[in-house]
């Protein structure tokens, strides 16, 4: 009996080996070629909905079976074939679904606007023809259910969902880009897809793989630009999950902001201006930015989970295995997931000097040492920061103690670390040197930023160019350091100017462990911060901080009596808002992971006034009290 279920078995191996062996792959799609066929005004498209292999690290790695988009009688795409057309356009698409089950295709319709979506039973062909519309960045997509990957999103934050839904997984990534350019321009811009496949969901063990353009990090497309060019990219999450898309070193400008059906263009006095954006499930965006120094940089998903290089397959397989956060600290200067790598070259050949300052240098010392526990913390880490040589007795604080710059003022900083693991500074937001910039393994351009070995030190130099709200965190991406405390705020002060605790007042968002389900939200430090005081026609300036780990979607309020008050903004990202974006409106902000905010307030007349920090998708709520006195 034995013997006929070892070749029972053996049969159903070879054959799932046989069929896997049929499954053709999927290529990974760089959004450089548009599909069909262009011809006097008309877009003509075959797409086909098939099963195939997605390899998201190499050609030959470890893969996985989903359902994607391919243009007829050519391979499958990750993500889908680029619908690219001149305003004017119309388009004529056929689309033939492969697959054992009825499909549901969203964004075959003309923009902006919304349609039913095309539903396409197994076998079966539907044909659609529309006009193209307005300019803009969109997308269209499949699933086996009549919800977008938006919709998806929010029916999470509702109810509790399925463990194995596939719309989350095998149908994940049936999702490609639709561009609709001005009359009578020339692309002149890069499309980059976010793709995300999920499972275990509610019952685990959750995983997640993921990709820009079909390739996750380290085997992401590398960009490579020259000093003072214009860059423009189009960035579009058709996934149900929020990302907080970060670029080291540089500040962009959000020139739109939309999503499948709809994109607004900002008229040039309201670009926003930032070094992270907020994505959430669904959304589009398109951005331009002017590298004016050289050397490697990134720009990668700020949330922990999404640029970790436990999203390698290779040390991380689908199989439930995982190691235990402990071992994995070795390796964790390492990223994954959602990162792209990008490299400035000179533009003549030759590096641009330095910038030069007759200031003083400021020298300062930022020494990295382990924490004990407290009454509200785990044991963990903390950063001390020294102006002389002379050290602070005791513990490390949690967040670190603000390190307050001038704008123009030379600094020189130098790293100190008292861990038994290496690490990394990142100054996040500071538009420096890339040797600096605190990505080791991966920064800089003559030579390559190292890591802090256990013991060693690692002098930082740059001048703040402009004054604002930063943050310095850990950039070893080990959970257990940023978690454990290595983060604090940067302030950058204009000359002549003071920080002043009581009016100039910071708060930082965080976690107090890596597990989001089991650690708690925490504000400056505590889960449960005390009341502070605020006085009547005082001018307070509140500098709001989220460097949690996966808090994409976190948002404040200032509120009394229930009710939002209202406040000025003067700030993003450490970016002084013009004029037409520094205004008075409700005390209410999105704020997702690695942004900072800077706000105004008055109070007017005495009572409680309530901070609240909400959380939607783990319906986590934090509020902070102050008490207006006369």
């Amino acid at each position: 009996m034995s013997r006929l279920y070892s070749l029972l078995l053996a049969c159903l191996l070879s054959l799932s080996s046989t069929v896997a062996a049929q499954t053709p792959a999927a290529r990974a799609n760089d959004n450089r070629v548009p599909a069909g066929t262009l011809r006097n005004g008309e877009l003509t498209l075959r797409l086909e909905i098939v099963e195939a292999l997605w390899f998201p690290q190499q050609e030959g790695g470890p893969h996985l079976a989903v359902y994607s988009f391919a243009e007829e009688g050519n391979a499958a795409q990750i993500p889908g074939p680029l619908l690219r057309v001149p305003q004017g356009t119309v388009v004529h698409a056929t689309v033939r679904n492969r697959l054992p089950v009825a499909m549901f295709v969203f964004g075959l319709h003309q923009r902006p606007g919304s349609a039913p979506p095309l539903e396409v039973p197994p076998g079966a062909m539907r044909e659609v023809r529309f006009p193209a519309g307005e300019p803009g960045t969109y997308f269209y997509e499949a699933r086996s259910t009549p919800q977008t990957s938006a919709q998806l999103a929010a029916i999470t934050l509702l109810t509790p969902i399925d463990n194995e839904m596939p719309q989350f997984g095998k149908e994940a990534l049936l999702t490609g880009a639709l561009i609709v350019d001005p009359p009578g321009t020339t692309a002149d811009d890069r499309v980059f897809v976010i793709n995300l496949w999920m499972t275990g969901l509610s019952k685990g063990p959750f995983r997640e793989v993921m990709g820009i353009n079909g390739r996750s990090w380290p085997h992401s497309e590398r960009l490579t630009y020259r000093q003072g060019e214009t860059v423009r990219w189009r960035v579009i999450n058709a996934t149900p999950s929020d990302h907080a898309m970060h670029l080291h070193g540089f500040f962009y400008r959000v020139n739109s902001l939309g999503d499948a059906d709809r994109d607004r263009l900002f008229p040039d006095r309201e670009r926003p201006l930032a070094v992270t954006q907020h994505m959430p499930p669904g959304s589009t965006m398109s951005l331009d930015w002017s590298p004016d120094r050289t050397g490697r940089w990134v720009f990668h998903c700020h949330m922990t989970g999404h640029m970790s290089d436990e999203l390698d397959l290779n040390s991380h397989p689908l199989d439930g295995s995982k190691p235990p956060l402990a071992s994995h600290a070795k390796k964790a200067a390492g990223m994954g997931g959602l990162v792209l790598g990008i490299d400035v070259l000179p533009d003549s050949g030759l590096d641009a000097a330095a910038a030069t300052s007759d200031k003083a240098v400021r020298k300062l010392r930022l020494l990295i040492e382990p924490r004990p526990a407290s009454g509200i913390l785990p044991v963990g880490y903390g950063y001390k920061l020294e102006e002389q040589d002379t050290e602070t007795p005791g513990p490390p604080p949690v967040p670190g103690a603000p390190l307050v710059l001038t704008r123009g003022q030379p600094v020189e900083i130098t790293v100190v670390n008292r861990l038994v693991d290496p690490t990394a500074v990142h100054w996040h937001g500071m538009e420096l040197e890339s040797y600096y910039d605190g990505v080791p393994g991966w920064g800089g351009s003559r030579q390559i930023t190292p890591p802090i070995a256990p013991g060693g030190s690692f002098v930082a130099r740059f001048t703040p160019p402009r004054a604002g709200t930063y943050i310095y965190h850990t950039h070893w991406h080990d959970v257990l350091q940023l978690t454990g405390g290595l983060y604090g705020p940067l302030i950058v002060l204009e000359p002549g100017q003071k920080f002043d605790p009581e009016t100039d007042q910071v708060f930082i968002i965080a976690r107090a462990g890596p597990d989001e389900s089991v650690y708690p939200l925490l504000l400056n430090g505590s889960p449960q911060p005390g009341a502070l005081a605020l006085k009547i026609g005082t001018r307070y300036r509140f500098r709001f901080i989220n460097i949690a780990t996966n808090d994409a979607d976190a948002v404040i309020s200032l509120r009394s009596d229930g009710q939002a008050v209202s406040w000025r903004a003067v700030g993003k990202d450490g970016a002084e808002l013009p004029a037409a974006q520094a205004v008075v409106r409700t005390a209410q902000q999105n704020i997702t992971v690695g942004e900072t905010y800077d706000f105004e307030y008055i109070p007017q007349r005495p009572g409680d006034l309530t901070l609240e920090v909400w959380l939607p998708f783990f319906k986590t709520k934090l509020t902070q009290i102050f008490e207006v006195q006369p």
